[in-house]
């Protein structure tokens, strides 16, 4: 059976009118694509103004502080060294002088102690000294009264009025 000739006609232009809503389609999308193109390289360029110049600024800081950086750097890593020795030394130095504290203070204690002892030696030596010479001088005092008040009793009355008592 063959199909009549209207239906391809049918076909035929409604094919034509897909094919004529789809140009108008991407005609429509041509038309927004470029028009997005044109805003697109409009902003580009604004940017290229602005940004050009902030880059250019930026590089061209970072090239000058490049090098301050690196010199900043290694200053304070050498200045870091010369602490680290300074301290080193100091630390040395400080030990050694507690060290001779440490010596001159046995030495003072020893000196002390020599003068306190002969202090104490001298003093016996002198308690001795005196001492002695003191006893015997006391004894030879002692032995004088004892006499002088045995030469007194003599002097004196044998007996005395009103006591009733003869003591000789």
């Amino acid at each position: 059976m063959p199909i009549p000739e209207v239906i391809f006609i049918i076909f035929t232009a409604v094919t034509s009118i897909g094919v004529l809503i789809q140009a108008f389609v991407l005609l429509a999308m041509f038309i927004a694509v470029k028009k997005a193109t044109g805003e697109v390289h409009e902003l580009t360029d604004q940017l290229k103004q602005h940004l050009v110049p902030t880059l250019s600024t930026a590089r061209n800081l970072v090239e000058d502080v490049s090098p301050k950086v690196k010199v900043a750097t290694s200053n304070l890593v050498e200045a870091s060294s010369i602490l680290r020795s300074q301290a080193e030394h100091i630390n040395k130095t400080f030990s050694h002088v507690a060290d001779l504290a440490e010596v001159q203070l046995t030495r003072v204690d020893e000196m002390a102690t020599a003068v306190l002892d002969g202090i104490t030696q001298a003093t016996a030596a002198v308690q001795h000294g005196i001492a002695s010479p003191l006893k015997q001088v006391s004894g030879v005092l002692n032995g004088l009264r004892a006499g002088i008040d045995v030469l007194r009793k003599k002097e004196r009355p044998t007996h005395v009025e009103g006591d009733g008592s003869n003591f000789v």
